[in-house]
């Protein structure tokens, strides 16, 4: 069964793939055969993953890269496209974790709210507008977006968490229709 769930010869692109539950997606995926594109906003974490994927025989490539900015995924998309010629696989990780604490809705701020936003939706829609095209070319790809049971329900003052994720949910919906015309599943 592990065979046909292999990823051999894979090209994957993870954002947020130097700690947590990216780098634990990271490990699980070098270890099913992929080659790996690690991008984060610090060096250091998504550098040590990327050596670690090489550890196991596959190939990796860390690209800091801060998917709040479109010019910086851009680079990311190319950077990738440059070294390994295509993307197979999207995983949209990237999430501002330390910036989700629970408070109440009139203590939150604008930036505060701003920076969640522009982390767990917005950079997920700059890195799927930005693979789109190219697997569009080639006829297939996936686009993975991690959301949360928080982004269909509601949680005790974690607002920017609970609408990010929900937004999440709902891009992927509207990626899936619309993207599956080009051989692209979004999941």
């Amino acid at each position: 069964m592990l065979e046909n769930l292999g990823l051999e010869g894979k090209v994957v692109l993870i954002t947020g793939g130097g700690t947590g539950l990216g780098l634990a997606m990271v490990r699980a995926l070098a270890r099913a055969g992929a080659d790996l594109i690690i991008a984060g906003r610090r060096p250091g974490p998504i550098e040590s993953a990327a050596e670690e994927v090489k550890g196991l025989g596959r190939d990796a490539l860390a690209v800091p890269t801060d998917v709040t900015d479109s010019e910086q995924v851009g680079r990311l998309v190319s950077t990738t496209l440059d070294r390994f010629g295509r993307i197979d696989v999207m995983i949209n990780n990237a999430g501002a974790v330390q910036e989700n604490v629970r408070k109440p809705l009139w203590d939150v701020t604008d930036q505060e709210w701003s920076l969640v936003m522009d982390v767990n939706l917005t950079g997920a829609f700059y890195c799927a507008r930005a693979v789109s095209r190219t697997m569009a070319d080639r006829g297939n790809g996936k686009i993975i977006n991690v959301a949360s049971g928080f982004g269909l329900r509601g949680g005790r003052d974690i607002y920017m968490y609970c609408c990010s994720k929900g937004g999440m949910i709902q891009l992927t919906r509207v990626l899936g229709f619309n993207l599956a015309r080009y051989g692209i599943i979004a999941n």
